[in-house]
């Protein structure tokens, strides 16, 4: 994120609506923008970023897991077998 221009984008949106621009309170933007304002250096922010989505991750496993419906993939989606597995429980539950 913090390679691809998350800085640049956030000092845009920071310049463009101030501080109410809804994305700047999500993951990433509010570590982009806390950096902008001088409240982390750069390390810092991407420090924090990573906590934050790693907390986020482990927030969703845990609330995935009381799902009792749920039935995981070993892979990725972009994965050709796990897109095709996907497809054929989705199409078996029908």
């Amino acid at each position: 994120m913090f390679e691809e221009g998350l800085f640049e984008e956030t000092k845009a949106l920071l310049e463009k609506y101030a501080d109410s621009a809804w994305p700047l309170s999500s993951l990433g933007y509010k570590q982009a923008a806390q950096f902008l304002r001088g409240e982390l250096t750069r390390p810092q922010a991407i420090e924090a970023a990573q906590q934050a989505h790693r907390n986020y991750a482990k927030r969703q496993m845990t609330w995935f897991r009381r799902e009792p419906e749920v039935q995981w993939l070993a892979g990725f989606g972009d994965d050709p077998e796990v897109a095709d597995e996907a497809l054929r429980r989705m199409m078996a539950a029908l």
